[in-house]
This record gives C-alpha cells, sequence and structure tokens, in this order.
C-alpha cells in the first residue's frame, strides 16, 4: 500500500486534532511500508509502529488494538481516505454520549477516475441499543458491515472479548454485528468519515485469484448463525438469520456478480454444489420469504439458480 499510504497518514496528522494516537502496523509488507511507517515515527511522537511478520488484515487489526491505549478506537485500512474532521466529530459525539458504537457513513471512490458515489443513506438516531440499530438498518436494507464505519469504546471491545476473526475474509461480519449486539449505547450519524477506496489490488479484488472466498463465506454463516441461536427471540435475532441467509446466498450470487475466471468460477461452483445443503439451510431457516424461496431454488439446482442470477 506504499502508493496510499502518504496521503492516509498525513490525512490524520494534519488535522487541528491532537489528543490521539496513531498505530501503524507493518504486516510483514513486501514493499517500502515498514520504512515509510518508520519515518513517520521518527518525526511525530503520537505514532507508533509496530513491524509484524505477515498475519493478514484480522492480525494486524488485533496487533494495533492490543496496543492502543485510547478511550475510543478506529481501524483505518491504509489505502483509505479518512475526513479527520468528521471522524474526529464522531469521536466527540461518542465521548460526550458515553456511547460503546457509533456508526456512520462512508464514500465510494474510485482509484482510477477519482469518481465518488456515496454509500448507503443511513438515518441518523438517537442512543440505542446496539441490537436494535443492528435490526432497524437490516430492516432497511442499509446495514453494512465495515468496521471503519464505526468508533469503538475501547472497554468495551476489551470487557467483551471482541477481536477480529484471522485468518479469514470478510472478518467484518464477524466482528461489527456481534459488537452490536453487546452494546447497550449505540447511535448512527449521517457525517461521512471515510472515502473508501476501489482497486483492483484490495483484498475484495481477490474474489478472481482464488475460490477460497467462498470458505470464508460458509464459515462467517456458520459462526453469526450460531451467535443466533444464543440471542432471546426477538427482532435482533430475526434480522441476524435473515443476514446470515443473504451472506449464504451471495456464496453462489457472487460466481457471475464478480465476473470471475473461468477456472475460479468452476472452483466456485463445485464448491457451492458440495456444500449446498448447508448453505441453502441457512436461507431456508431466514425467517424471510424471499430469502427462503432463493435457498428452496439453490436446494433444487445449483445449476439453475446461478443462471437465475446471472441474468439478473
Amino acid at each position: 500500500a506504499q502508493k496510499y499510504i502518504h496521503r492516509c497518514v498525513d490525512s490524520i496528522l494534519a488535522q487541528t486534532f491532537t489528543d490521539f494516537e496513531l498505530i501503524l502496523v507493518d504486516d510483514g509488507s513486501p514493499d517500502n511500508c515498514g520504512a515509510i511507517c518508520d519515518e513517520y515515527a521518527a518525526k511525530d511522537s503520537r505514532v507508533v509502529v509496530i513491524h509484524q511478520q505477515n498475519g493478514g488484515l484480522s492480525a494486524a487489526r488485533n496487533t494495533g488494538f492490543a496496543q492502543a491505549q485510547g478511550e475510543y478506537v478506529y481501524f483505518l485500512d491504509s489505502d483509505d481516505l479518512p475526513d479527520p474532521d468528521a471522524l474526529m466529530a464522531l469521536v466527540r459525539q461518542a465521548k460526550a454520549l458515553e456511547l460503546d458504537v457509533a456508526k456512520a457513513r462512508f464514500v465510494f471512490f474510485d482509484d482510477e477516475t477519482g469518481a465518488q458515489t456515496p454509500g448507503p443513506e443511513i438515518p441518523a438516531t438517537d442512543v440505542t441499543p446496539g441490537g436494535a440499530l443492528f435490526a432497524a438498518q437490516c430492516r432497511a436494507a442499509l446495514y453494512e458491515p465495515m468496521v471503519w464505519q464505526c468508533v469503538y469504546r475501547r472497554a468495551f471491545l476489551a470487557e467483551n472479548a471482541l477481536t477480529m476473526a484471522e485468518g479469514l475474509l470478510f472478518e467484518d461480519e464477524l466482528f461489527q454485528a456481534p459488537a452490536l449486539l453487546c452494546a447497550q449505547r449505540t447511535a448512527a450519524y449521517e457525517m461521512e468519515i471515510l472515502h473508501y477506496r476501489q482497486r483492483a489490488g484490495s483484498i475484495m479484488g481477490s474474489f478472481a485469484r482464488s475460490s477460497r472466498w467462498c470458505e470464508s463465506y460458509l464459515e462467517v454463516c456458520r459462526r453469526l448463525s450460531a451467535l443466533a441461536q444464543e440471542l432471546d427471540d426477538g427482532e435482533a435475532k430475526r434480522a441476524l438469520k435473515k443476514r446470515v441467509g443473504q451472506i449464504a446466498l451471495s456464496t453462489a450470487k457472487n460466481i457471475t456478480a464478480y465476473r470471475l475466471p473461468d477456472q475460479i468460477a468452476a472452483q466456485a461452483r463445485e464448491f457451492v454444489k458440495e456444500h449446498k445443503s448447508e448453505l441453502s439451510g441457512y436461507a431456508l431457516d431466514s425467517g424471510d420469504a424471499v430469502v427462503a424461496a432463493q435457498g428452496l431454488l439453490l436446494r433444487v439446482s445449483v445449476g439453475a439458480f446461478i443462471h437465475a442470477y446471472q441474468r439478473a
């Protein structure tokens, strides 16, 4: 990420708010990122650098969180562009209202063209339990799981042993939903705190290089389904079960949505066929008629399901 890291870090260090620490985790970067991080630390005492062997995004975030001392934490990817003024305004709101989690909006940012597209328009809320916020956003089809939409009270995460799932893609799904469901005090805000860079070499661009993402989708479904079973009956439980069903269906839908190379697409289709009973089961158990109907089609015929969404 050395092409992007200067702009990302500079935007944080140049803001007028100064009472923060910036922890840069060099996760075994093969480029010049480690040296760049050290240069920042030499010039600014607020910057802390940790060098470690490559462990992936979740491992890097966990390392940074273990080092953090601030009252609130924010997980920032090195190729994205934070709006430091909006981000710190969100932190001030979270602190004033003693929130466990404060959630805001983001903007899609195209790496090649610079074009910007607003992310989902989440409505602002008063202070509310996290389960209610999760259910409301799911009900309105506005829920997004990305952790960089949120600032988290550090003690709240530590008390609930909330860490990133290592060794998986889509780790945000396994962090934000459990965090919201644990949180007693949350709120959503309309401010845009991040420009989310869309680039071919990102982790999300790895769909075309390997079918490993299929395994991650299934594991996410398993863990979130287990979490749903622990919840009391209510809106949050119904919302989570529907979310699990949608993720399960996405395993097959993304085969066409991501325009995969033939070999990767074939591997993904074989994975879905092998696990179609489990994947469709999550959709059938979602409690949502549309999701369940799609799950039934997947169970009857993987080919027909993929064909239907290829045409769509």
